[in-house]
């Protein structure tokens, strides 16, 4: 049974309750600030990455696409963990390659030959990992080689579109560059 008195008096916090309100809090902060703590550029707030680039079906090689680009970064900062993302559409059966065709320094997400699952698009993508770092005000020059199993036997490759999109840590390019890949055949 409950006092009409208790039921009319505001409720007040126990000092219990903030100390244990006050745990949780403390439990949550620090990881939100490591989720943002890392920098994509050492000692430098720059973010200026820009990519370029073109595509097309390798010479004597049904299977392969080439899609060499340049990356550079316009800050004196180092950057960090630069991805590039390739988006490929209009291509059957698009697989990650062997390592063997993947620029020095890069490493790829998946096993090497693995079949790729096209989203809702008929769209594949995959992405590639920089080890090293890139220097400020510097400019690198990859050519990644992806390959279709789709062709195989034929003469005509088909047109498609390779979008291609950069990134280190939370700095990403401001535009994304899209690629023709010219029919052949």
């Amino acid at each position: 049974m409950t006092s009409p008195a208790q039921n009319d008096e505001p409720r007040t916090i126990s000092r219990r309750r903030i100390v244990r309100s006050g745990a949780t809090l403390a439990w949550a902060v620090p990881a939100i600030s490591v989720a943002t703590a890392v920098p994509a550029f050492a000692g430098s707030e720059c973010c200026d990455l820009t990519v370029s680039g073109d595509a097309s079906w390798a010479d004597g090689e049904l299977n392969y696409i080439d899609i060499p680009l340049t990356i550079s970064n316009g800050c004196s900062g180092t950057v960090t963990g630069l991805t590039v993302t390739l988006t490929i559409c209009g291509v059957d059966k698009v697989t990650y390659t062997g390592s063997e065709y993947l620029p020095a320094g890069w490493v790829q997400a998946g096993k090497a030959n693995q079949t790729l699952t096209a989203d809702s698009n008929g769209c594949y993508t995959v992405m590639f990992t920089y080890a090293a770092a890139l220097d400020g005000n510097a400019t690198i020059s990859p050519t990644f080689r992806l390959k279709s199993k789709g062709y195989v036997g034929s003469g005509t490759r088909p047109s498609g579109s390779i979008t291609a999109h950069v990134a280190a840590g939370a700095c990403t390019a401001a535009q994304d560059v899209n690629i023709v890949l010219p029919q052949v055949g």
